[in-house]
Parts: C-alpha cells; sequence; structure tokens
C-alpha cells in the first residue's frame, strides 16, 4: 500500500511523496533511540553496579583499617607494657581490652598472649572468662601470630625517647576472617609495645593482643547502612551464585572465607520500568501525528505550544533544583493570602536560609555549593507535605508556603527541617555539612501583602541566625520595631564614624608593685540621643554590616594620634578577626604607623583566640608583617576559645591575656585556682608574658599572685579614663597615685 492511498483525496502524489519518506524515516529514527535506550539503560545497570561493588570492596577495607585503629591506642602505650608485659594484670586488661573493647567497639571475645604465644588472658562479651575460650580461636591465632612475631623481629630496636610526650611507635598488627563457634569473626591480632619507652618489655618479644569481632546483623545493618546497600548478607564461601551482587572476603592467606552478598540497584532497569509504556505509547502518537501533519501541520504547532510551555516553565522555576521560583511564589502567594478569611484560616510562610553556606562555596567551589542546593531542595520536598509550595528565592534561601496551617504543626515541620538540613551529606566533594535557620509568619489576615509577609519571615529567619543558628523563631512585631532601631542604629554609626565622634579611653595595666606598665585602648561612643552605647552593642553591630575596617581604622588612628608622644609605656589595640584577614590590613598599619611617626615596638596588638583559627594564609600574612614592623602580639580572652601550642607558636604570639571569667571564679572552687596556675605555668614555659584581665578584688590579686601573675588591669587597678588624664599620671617610677586619681597603687 502506498502512501497516497492513505492520505485524503485532496492530498496530491506529491505531498505523499515529500512526508511518507519522513515518515519513514522518523518511525525508524524512533526504534532506533529505543533500541539505543534499552542499550544505555543495560550500560547504566553495569555501571551501577561496578560502583556498588568497588564501593563495597573498599568499604570493608577501610572497616578493617577502622577496627586496627580501634584497638591500637588500647595496647601501644607504656602502661600497656608495664600491665600486660611485666605485671600480667588481668583486671587492666579487663579494663582497658575486654570490657572496654566490648563495651565501646562491640569485640565480643579479647585474649591476650605471653611471649611464649601462650594464653592468659581471655574475654568473652567483655567479662572474664577462662582459658579454655581461646580454643575455637587457637588455629587462626596460630596463622596470624608468625606474622606478628617477623614484624615484630624487623621493627627498630625499642629505646626510651627523650623529651616524648606522644605516642610515636608504629603498630605492628595482622588483621584476617575466621569461622569461630559458627560465626565468622574479624580477628586482630596487635603487639603490645611501649610508645615513648620508658617501660621497656621485659624480653625480645611481647605480650600480643587478639580480638574478636563477630560479623553478625547488627555490624552487616550498620555496614548497609553506611554505604546504602540493600538486603545485605553474609554466605559462606561455598554457597551457590545466585543473581545477587557479592564481594569475596579473605583471610590473611588469601583463602576466601566467605562472601558479602547483597541485591544490587539496578536503576536503569527500573527507569525502562516505568517509561516503556508512556514511550511506546508517544512513539505510536508521533507515528499518528506524522500521518496527519501532512494535512494539517498540527506538527508544527505542537512545537509551538511545546516551546511556550518550556518559556513557561523556565519563567516560573528554578533551573538548578526544578523547583518553583521567586515569580511562581509571588503569582500563588497573591490569590492565597487575599483568600484568607479572618478567624478561620491562616496561611504559614517558612524562610529557610543555610548556615555556613558561603563557606562550602569559597572552600570546596561552586560546583559543590550547587549540589549542595540540590540535595537540600531533594530534602525539603521529601519532609514537606504535598500540600506545600516549596520555592527557591535565590542563593541559599528557601521559602515554604502552606495553606490552612496550624501553628503547632508548622512550629513541627520547621524542627523537622532543620534535623534534616543539618545531618551530614556525603557527595563526590567530601561529607558537606551545613545548618539552616528558620523564620516562619503566620499571616491572618487578607491585607498582608506578599512582600510583607516574606519580610516578616526574613525577619524571623535572622532572629535565628543572631540566636545561635539552627533554629527557629515564629515572627512577632517586636521585631520589626527591634530591626528599624538596629538600622537607625547602622545609620547613626556610619554618621559617628564620618564625624570623628568615637573617643578612646585608656585603662591602665599595672605590675605587682603598682607600676603602669601598660594601657589598653578601648572605644567608647557617646550618642547623642541614647547615651554611651556599649562596645558589646555596636561593635558587632560594624562586624556584621561592614563597618568593622572603618572603626578599626578610626581606631587606629585616634590612639597613635593620642598616644604617639608617649614613651614610659605600651599600648594595646584590640584587632577584630575580619580585619586580620582583610588583605590590606597590615599595608593600612604601615601606612598610619609612618604617618603618625610612632614606634611600633611600644604598640601590642590584641586579638581573640578565633580570629587565629584555622590556615588563613591572608591571616598569618598580616601576623607576619605586624611583627616584622615590630608590634607584640597578645592572646586576648584566653583560655574560652580553642587555643593550642600550635597556634601560639604559629603566631609567634607574645603575651596571653587570662580571661576575667577565670578571674572572676577566683575564691570559689579549687579548680579555678588550678586552672589560673596552669595557664601562667604554661606561659613561663613558652617564654610568654601573662596578664590577668578583670581583677576586681584585693581577694583576686592575692590568688593571681600566688599563682605566679605579675600583671594585673581591671577595675580594683584603675578604671578607664581620657588619654590626658592618664598621660599625666604616668611616670618611670611606680605611680603613687592620690585617691580618687583613678589608679591605684598596689602592695
Amino acid at each position: 500500500m502506498t502512501w497516497a492511498k492513505l492520505l485524503p483525496a485532496s492530498v496530491d502524489s506529491r505531498k505523499a511523496r515529500l512526508f511518507g519518506p519522513i515518515v519513514v524515516m522518523t518511525l525508524a529514527a524512533l526504534l532506533l533511540l529505543a533500541c539505543l535506550a534499552v542499550f544505555l539503560v543495560k550500560r547504566f545497570d553495569t555501571v551501577a553496579a561496578d560502583r556498588e561493588q568497588s564501593m563495597v570492596h573498599n568499604g570493608f577495607d577501610r572497616q578493617l583499617r577502622e577496627i586496627d585503629e580501634m584497638i591500637n591506642p588500647q595496647v601501644a602505650w607504656d602502661e600497656a607494657v608495664a600491665a600486660l608485659d611485666h605485671k600480667r594484670d588481668l583486671r587492666w586488661a579487663d579494663m582497658n581490652l575486654g570490657s572496654y573493647l566490648y563495651t565501646f567497639n562491640g569485640f565480643t571475645r579479647a585474649f591476650v598472649v605471653d611471649a611464649a604465644d601462650k594464653p592468659f588472658y581471655a574475654s568473652v562479651h567483655g567479662n572474664r572468662a577462662t582459658i579454655d575460650s581461646f580454643a575455637p580461636f587457637a588455629q587462626v591465632s596460630a596463622q596470624i601470630l608468625p606474622l606478628i612475631r617477623a614484624a615484630e623481629g624487623k621493627r627498630d630496636p625499642v629505646r626510651r625517647r627523650a623529651n616524648a610526650d606522644a605516642a610515636q611507635v608504629t603498630p605492628v598488627q595482622v588483621n584476617t576472617l575466621a569461622w569461630a563457634e559458627g560465626t565468622l569473626y574479624i580477628v586482630v591480632a596487635t603487639l603490645v609495645q611501649p610508645d615513648v619507652g620508658k617501660i621497656q618489655p621485659k624480653g625480645r618479644r611481647g605480650p600480643v593482643s587478639i580480638m574478636a569481632m563477630p560479623m553478625d546483623d547488627r555490624m552487616l545493618r550498620a555496614f548497609a547502612g553506611r554505604y546504602l546497600v540493600d538486603d545485605l548478607r553474609l554466605m559462606p564461601a561455598n554457597a551457590a551464585a545466585d543473581h545477587s551482587a557479592a564481594v569475596g572476603l579473605r583471610s590473611a592467606d588469601g583463602k576466601l572465607v566467605g562472601r558479602l552478598s547483597w541485591t544490587p540497584r539496578r536503576p536503569g532497569a527500573e527507569l525502562l520500568r516505568q517509561l516503556w509504556v508512556p514511550a511506546f505509547a508517544a512513539m505510536a502518537a508521533l507515528a499518528m501525528i506524522a500521518l496527519i501533519v501532512i494535512r494539517s501541520g498540527a506538527a508544527i504547532f505542537g512545537e509551538l505550544i511545546a516551546s511556550e510551555a518550556r518559556s513557561r516553565h523556565l519563567a516560573f522555576h528554578d533551573t538548578l533544583t526544578r523547583l518553583p521560583n521567586r515569580a511562581a511564589l509571588f503569582a500563588r502567594l497573591n490569590p492565597v493570602l487575599a483568600g484568607i478569611t479572618p478567624g478561620l484560616g491562616r496561611v504559614a510562610i517558612l524562610a529557610v536560609d543555610l548556615d555556613r553556606f558561603k563557606d562550602v562555596n569559597d572552600t570546596l567551589g561552586h560546583h559543590a555549593g550547587d549540589a549542595l542546593i540540590q540535595a537540600v531542595a531533594n530534602r525539603l520536598r521529601e519532609v514537606c507535605a504535598q500540600e506545600a509550595l516549596i520555592a527557591r528565592l535565590g542563593g541559599d534561601e528557601f521559602v515554604v508556603m502552606i495553606e490552612d496551617a496550624n501553628a503547632v504543626a508548622v512550629a513541627a515541620l520547621a524542627e523537622r527541617i532543620v534535623a534534616i538540613v543539618r545531618a551530614p551529606l556525603d557527595t563526590e566533594y567530601g561529607r558537606l555539612e551545613v545548618g539552616c535557620s528558620v523564620g516562619v509568619a503566620m499571616i491572618e489576615s487578607p491585607r498582608v501583602e506578599p512582600s510583607e509577609a516574606l519580610r516578616w519571615a526574613d525577619l524571623a529567619m535572622y532572629q535565628s541566625k543572631e540566636h545561635g543558628r539552627n533554629r527557629v523563631t515564629f515572627f512577632e512585631p517586636e521585631m520589626d520595631t527591634a530591626l528599624r532601631n538596629r538600622r537607625l542604629l547602622e545609620t547613626d554609626l556610619r554618621e559617628a564614624l564620618r564625624h570623628g565622634d568615637l573617643e578612646m579611653v585608656y585603662q591602665p595595666q599595672v605590675n605587682r608593685h603598682g607600676g603602669v606598665v601598660a594601657v589598653e585602648a578601648l572605644v567608647r561612643w557617646m550618642h547623642p540621643q541614647r547615651g554611651a552605647v556599649p562596645p558589646s552593642i555596636f561593635v558587632p553591630l560594624a562586624e556584621e554590616c561592614g563597618l568593622i575596617l572603618a572603626l578599626g581604622e578610626h581606631v587606629l588612628r585616634k590612639v597613635f594620634a593620642e598616644t604617639g608622644h608617649w614613651t614610659n609605656v605600651r599600648v594595646a589595640i584590640n584587632v577584630s578577626a575580619i580585619q586580620l584577614r582583610s588583605p590590606g590590613f597590615a599595608a593600612l598599619v604601615t601606612r598610619l604607623v609612618a604617618q603618625a611617626g610612632v614606634a611600633p615596638g611600644r604598640y601590642e596588638i590584641e586579638l581573640t583566640e578565633t580570629a587565629l583559627l584555622g590556615d588563613d594564609p591572608v591571616t598569618a600574612g598580616n601576623v607576619e608583617a605586624l611583627k616584622r614592623l615590630g608590634f607584640s602580639i597578645a592572646l586576648d580572652d584566653f583560655g574560652t576559645g580553642y587555643s593550642s601550642l600550635s597556634v601560639l607558636q604559629r603566631y609567634a604570639v607574645d603575651k596571653i591575656k587570662i580571661d576575667r571569667s577565670f578571674v572572676a571564679a577566683l575564691g570559689g572552687a579549687d579548680e579555678s585556682e588550678a586552672l589560673v596556675d596552669a595557664m601562667v605555668k604554661l606561659a613561663r614555659a613558652l617564654d610568654l608574658d601573662v596578664i590577668a584581665e578583670g581583677v576586681e578584688t584585693e581577694r583576686q590579686k592575692e590568688r593571681l599572685e600566688k599563682c605566679g601573675c605579675r600583671e594585673f588591669q581591671g577595675h580594683l587597678i584603675g578604671m578607664p579614663m581620657q588619654g590626658e588624664l592618664l598621660a599625666g599620671l604616668i611616670g618611670e617610677a611606680p605611680l603613687a597615685a592620690p585617691a580618687g586619681d583613678g589608679i591605684r597603687r598596689l602592695a
């Protein structure tokens, strides 16, 4: 039958000759695409299975390494040598091997053999057992102990290490898999040896711990959950092969002892199963369209319609997450809010903003950030009901809209959002961990505009961020007032910086004889209407609104101008973490020093502990440049953050400042004095100066002197005062100030 006979009589043969081959080619192309789709689906399944196989294989190897690392700290230290080699202290073995490793790591069998490879300690399920319980594991022990002894013989002689305070020993370990008592066990043999070497082994051969962890259902479930495999099970080595995926388990000598088997995921086949009926229908429809298009031009019209639909979809959806965008949200919000019946229904607007998302973008790149955004979008789809509208406004901000909302249910949903977003996410860029802050606005009036509703939710969300992040906050009218006040205060702060209205005061720092050795420069703001604004208010505000660099430059200029002619005391200047991370900060300080003509050696830069965290090259470069100029570096609020010896040494800190919280606790529990004493001793050991701040009573000063502290600052010593007043009180000799002048002479 020719194409001309299939066409209406009104269609001439020329159209038949034109469209006939096109339809044939279209059908052939569809058939080819179908075959290609089947091939790609099978290939997809094969690739997925190979990746799953590799993941399980590598994951089990990683599991064995982690198990080795659980055991080594328990036996590779001097105390273990003393207890197991010298004393054969079974109670020590109970606490540190049998009971400990069973309770915290799941090792159900623990044994220790002596230098002659004879067992003298046994534990089963965390309880001491008879040596007979070693019998099921004697054969596997006989296989791996020679490997331990061979490695033991090749290691360097064990000698005491001078001035060592940390583990420096290379583990001698062998792990294997073996059946015992009808169960497959992971068996790990570890040589007992010293770390520092203060206690030496009795002989040339030391004891060996032998730990066994069963590959039971609990372990298999944990492994399956970690690597996302389905129906994971342990099969004997001689089990018949089926259609399941499997990874062979081999002992230390290479013998196959079992298999990890699971049901492989077949995403391609599942996709094909779901799509073959629609695909077949689509091909049939296209075949019919190919015939109809000859007389009606429906194909062209269909393309126009499809193009319009795609354009509308792109106009109202986010391309990265496929969620509705801001335009779609407002298009839906307008009728929903307008349709609210006062007193009968409410609409909930949840503003969800990721915490620390910028850190992911800055450290791993925008591709990692995009992957994180996509994962968060999927998690929001998972946790939100189908009735909720989820939209992405841009960046890391999402909005969830719920009609006919109940406040209790909305609060529960918001908490679930916080929990699911906070869960770690494993990606090709590594494990990503972020949180989110959620703000909720409950709209009860149809007169509220969509933009106002979103603003309320944003205000509540910012409150969540200010109060610690990873939390939910409901909008209250007071938040709007607080925001307006905050913006007014920000505007006033900008004006104060522009006109130089911020003043400096100086608080003296004295030695134990009462002599003023230094002062700390403190910034003060006397607002014309609000009065004195505390630094705890306007300094964080400056950091948040981008004024901290301008504020810091103002402080440096002011201090250099007011104290440049002083010669008898050092001047301490506080610098924020944001200033220190600014690439041009050291250059700015250099320029201000040159303009003021001051000697940097008389100035001290006070930094907080958090400013020195991490390996930021800009921070390190700024600190190094300041040190080269001659500034000394002091670590403020010492003991309240995350300081380590490496930080003190890496940044060449000159002084530590004991935080006022430790000083205030003196006179209470003995632990407070012990902490202060430890800080002072640490400073002395590292050849650092040390000063205590917040000294308010004679009792505190006496306790600090007892601990060895020689410099003090606080209200007991002297209140902050204007530079002109303090300049008249500074002398070469210890100052005996008259009463009421702000400084006390200390005996």
